[in-house]
């Protein structure tokens, strides 16, 4: 039976749609994805035009199709990565209607299955942003652009005017690929200049119009310098070749060490794609050249003005990359058995990083995109009371998004933020508690502010962290009466009385029971005391006793000393019983002060400790 021509292609396009599709909402939200749906897709168009457009330079069709698809669809997390991740697939098609327009079917077939499989795509396929949307729209302006090119049609032409201004109104550094096919068309038609000055024209205007929406939106934010960039990565005109290109060939889910070996090679593939190209068609050769090459001259150029010099400002190249790589299959057909096999040999090297850089993507934490925000938050509603602050100290659109709608604050708000005004508000609370959620920027000039304040006038009652989200509760020193028993839980000799005690059943994320003890002292003691707090249960093999766990220290962890305590001041006192070891089942928490000389415990009653409440442990 006849396989019909168009089924590779089909079968192909569903490969790219299925790896973009996988695990799509499998991590959370990062911060700039959560920025999207709570501004691009959640707020009406006069908002994100008048106010987000004016802090985050991104061209006004992104908010216009953003805001389109939040209406449509909603901005869950799985809706919101949807849409980029249904316009990349049309870049399978695009790169199969291109590379069979200047190679034939076969490299059709090959670029059209480098793009569905392709790591730095697929990543950015499954990122709420507009740069997975922007290159599947670049690979379609391009090739509309070479073929009107070819064909001098008007109807053509119009076509790609279309393409061209929205996709540069997607993403403005589409106009370093629009210059890249404006340079190859003045390299190879300037003897026939009439008869391809339209189509320059037509170019011309699309990148006009997307320099009138870069005008009017962020002209006066670029120009007067409040904008600077993103990141804090220099421009290096050797990073260009040492990283930009591998990245943009293999994807940034690599480690580094693996990106140093492999850059060389990868030269050589591209080398020997190239030269694969100019044997067929040197043409051909100079487009890709140019599509590859400039961009990443410009993005060099613009980096020295603004901190941008990241792979995925000029991810519309990829597609020079990927046809460039198919060129390989050229030198498959070669009567030079060294050529073919080595022309075989970069294919499948190339196809085995590209599986190992998506299995990083899919599955390795190390290049985990995001926190674990909803851990966080539900962990949050679970122990935050009404009466109490959250702060979070990295500024982070995710948090806001997940913790929604309940209040908390970023402090410092900016980096901008005077220190006065972090200590000013701080000292204005209120509140129960304070909880503090991650932790300042390091390169911030008010990094620390807010912890030094908290650490100098506030306790701290719990200190944990999910993943790398440290989450901090501080207290007051005073205590509230709101927090004691009516009446004393038990009498340690002569020394203490147990005022109260609060017990947190349920293990910390890092495996401690927390419990707090309030202690209102009677006398001081001739030694200093210290306070026991077992975990016990049944005979544990370890040790040949009932203890499993326990927390012994000073009071207040040594702030304190039973010598010369203040009489009748009630404390609270905070101790953390490691139990992630232990297996699940009933125990019992008991209380004791004892002299470590001697080891000599206080009388309670007619024992010597105790017994604070039953603990059950559940199963892990």
């Amino acid at each position: 039976m006849k396989i019909p021509r168009w089924l590779p292609l089909v079968v192909i396009i569903l490969l790219g749609f299925g790896l973009r599709m996988y695990r799509l909402n499998a991590v959370p939200l990062r911060g700039d994805e959560a920025f999207t749906a709570q501004n691009w897709a959640g707020q009406p168009l006069s908002y994100s035009l008048t106010h987000i457009a004016t802090i985050e330079p991104h061209p006004p069709l992104t908010y216009v199709l953003f805001r389109g698809w939040g209406l449509l669809v909603g901005t869950s997390p799985l809706a919101i990565r949807l849409l980029p991740a249904l316009f990349n697939v049309l870049g399978v098609a695009a790169l199969f209607a291109l590379g069979k327009r200047l190679g034939g079917v076969w490299i059709g077939i090959l670029a059209a299955l480098l793009w569905a499989v392709h790591p730095f795509e697929i990543w950015h396929s499954q990122d709420a942003r507009n740069y997975a949307v922007w290159a599947g729209l670049s690979a379609i302006t391009l090739w509309a652009g070479v073929r009107s090119l070819e064909t001098r049609r008007w109807r053509d032409r119009l076509l790609f005017l279309m393409l061209a201004v929205v996709t540069a109104n997607v993403f403005y550094t589409e106009a370093f690929s629009l210059m890249a096919l404006g340079l190859y068309s003045v390299l190879v038609y300037w003897r026939s200049w009439r008869d391809y000055w339209p189509w320059l024209a037509v170019l011309v205007m699309a990148m006009i119009s997307a320099s009138v929406s870069f005008l009017v939106l962020q002209g006066q934010l670029v120009g007067s310098g409040a904008y600077t960039g993103t990141i804090t990565e220099v421009m290096n005109p050797a990073r260009l070749v040492t990283w930009f290109v591998p990245v943009l060939n293999l994807g940034d889910t690599l480690p580094a060490s693996t990106l140093d070996a492999l850059w060389p090679i990868l030269l050589v593939g591209l080398g020997a794609g190239w030269y694969a190209w100019w044997g067929r068609s040197r043409k051909y050769a100079l487009l890709l050249l140019s599509l590859a090459g400039l961009p990443l001259l410009l993005i060099g150029l613009v980096s020295s003005r603004f901190n941008i010099f990241l792979p995925r400002y000029i991810l519309s190249s990829v597609p020079a990359y990927v046809l460039v790589l198919s060129g390989l299959v050229l030198l498959v057909r070669s009567h030079q058995r060294v050529v073919r096999w080595g022309a075989v040999a970069l294919l499948v090297g190339w196809g085995g990083t590209a599986a190992y850089s998506l299995y990083n993507a899919y599955y390795d934490p190390t290049y985990g995109k995001s926190e674990a925000w909803p851990s966080l938050t539900d962990y949050l509603r679970a122990h935050v009371a009404q009466d109490d602050l959250v702060i979070q100290l990295s500024i982070d659109a995710a948090f806001g998004y997940y913790y929604a709608p309940l209040p908390s604050i970023a402090l410092p708000a900016s980096p901008k933020q005077p220190d006065d005004e972090i200590r000013r508000i701080l000292a204005e609370n209120s509140e129960r508690a304070i909880w503090l959620v991650g932790q300042t920027f390091p390169d911030w000039p008010n990094a620390g502010v807010v912890e030094g304040w908290i650490q100098a006038n506030m306790q701290l009652v719990r200190d944990t962290h999910i993943d790398r989200l440290r989450i901090q509760e501080y207290m007051p020193w005073n205590v509230s009466e709101s927090e004691l028993e009516a009446l004393p839980l038990a009498r340690f000799g002569e020394v203490a009385e147990l005022m109260g005690a609060r017990v947190f059943a349920t293990p910390e994320p890092t495996g401690e029971l927390v419990v707090w003890l309030y202690w209102r002292p009677l006398q001081q003691s001739d030694a200093a005391l210290k306070v026991f707090l077992h975990l016990a249960g049944a005979v544990n093999p370890a040790t040949g006793s009932p203890l499993w766990a326990q927390d012994d220290q000073f009071p207040q962890d040594g702030l304190l000393t039973t010598t010369t305590w203040i009489v009748d001041h009630i404390f609270r006192d905070v101790y953390r019983i490691p139990v992630a070891e232990v297996p699940p089942g009933d125990y019992t928490l008991l209380v004791g002060l004892y002299d470590p000389t001697t080891n000599e415990r206080l009388a309670v009653g007619v024992s010597d400790s105790f017994l604070l409440q039953n603990v059950i442990l559940p199963a892990k």
